[in-house]
């Protein structure tokens, strides 16, 4: 099975999950259109994993999460989040002026080619949230650590996901 394909199939469990219990979860945003993913990665000097390209081609994130708040077992309590919102993270990390800010914090500094997929926010700061590599594994950060490997790949992460909302 490849990647995009076990993604599909994780993505898959979720939906059902949310099928279940719509009212309890933020509705979902409509495929992300191919030319903003290209906008994307030209803003932000990277190629978005092929596994991340499959899910933002099923939903480019979810609307509505600070009205409606954000369940635990959604994306680990954190929202999922539009192209917007990853360019914006994705610079706020990536910007000169904050990476020592980050090293103090973190003991490393965000790498360029992490690509943002979820962010927990107080809607002035982007507290933690989740983020994948360019060999498309998941990492996670919040206010203390910063973990570059915590899922081996999107769909392991994305069934963890479907695990907690069953």
């Amino acid at each position: 099975m490849t990647d995009e394909q076990a993604v599909r199939q994780a993505w898959s469990r979720i939906q059902q999950a949310i099928s279940r219990h719509p009212a309890a979860y933020p509705p979902l945003r409509p495929p992300a259109p191919r030319a903003a993913l290209r906008a994307l990665e030209e803003e932000v000097d990277t190629r978005v994993p092929p596994a991340l390209r499959t899910l933002w081609g099923i939903h480019e994130g979810a609307y509505g999460v600070h009205a409606r708040g954000l369940r635990r077992d959604f994306m680990d309590g954190h929202a999922f989040i539009n192209l917007d919102d990853v360019q914006q993270i994705h610079h706020m990390f990536t910007v000169p002026l904050n990476h020592g800010l980050f090293m103090d914090k973190w003991g490393r500094a965000w790498d360029p080619a992490w690509i943002p997929v979820t962010s927990r926010t107080d809607r002035t700061v982007h507290a933690s949230g989740h983020f994948v590599d360019t060999d498309g594994r998941v990492g996670s950060w919040d206010d203390r650590t910063l973990t570059s490997a915590k899922h081996p790949t999107l769909a392991h992460y994305l069934h963890h996901v479907a695990d907690r909302m069953t």
